[in-house]
């Protein structure tokens, strides 16, 4: 079975697209996909999964109405779907968790958005966090650039300075370095 993406994830997105962009944009990208990924993607529940090429050709159809480049749209949704998930009281708390309690959390993250490989944390410490993708070595970019983003988000909403994640494929490892400034006040 092809790796798929949380559906509950790509719902926020659409419901966020709509909202910024009007649902006729939405409409007409998911309307011009080709048929099988057009059902999937109006098929889609909370809890389940969905492709990622039905994901990533979605966006790419709205990126194009928009004229935005593909990864650009994928930065910005993924790091405004998170900042308005994190907006309630879940924001307090997060500011709360020292950088050794943020790295942890990402491998549950992980493990909730994407149905392939295993995200471990294999060094932490202040203001950096070392991360390794086993059992899924051809990840998309599209897609690591959006764990990327979600990774730094939450960096950002926990206080943290300019926060940079990169990632690097070495053999059958992803690794994903991150860094930052030290916690503003």
């Amino acid at each position: 079975m092809e790796p798929r993406v949380s559906s509950t994830l790509i719902l926020d997105q659409i419901r966020l697209l709509k909202d910024l962009h009007g649902a006729d944009i939405v409409a007409a990208a998911c309307a011009s996909l080709a048929p099988p990924l057009r059902e999937e993607i109006d098929g889609l529940l909370p809890g389940g999964w969905c492709s990622l090429d039905a994901a990533r050709e979605m966006k790419a159809a709205i990126a194009s109405r928009l004229g935005e480049p593909l990864l650009s749209l994928q930065r910005r949704i993924v790091r405004l779907g998170i900042e308005r998930t994190l907006h309630t009281v879940w924001r307090f708390f997060v500011r709360q968790l020292s950088d050794e309690a943020l790295a942890r959390r990402v491998p549950l993250v992980y493990s909730r958005s994407f149905d392939r490989g295993e995200c471990r944390v294999v060094g932490s410490g202040e203001r950096e966090m070392n991360l390794e993708l086993h059992g899924w070595p051809a990840i998309p970019d599209f897609d690591l650039v959006g764990l990327a983003t979600g990774v730094e988000t939450v960096l950002v909403l926990a206080g943290r300075k300019e926060p940079h994640v990169a990632f690097t494929r070495r053999g059958v490892v992803v690794h994903l370095d991150g860094t930052w400034k030290a916690r503003g006040k």
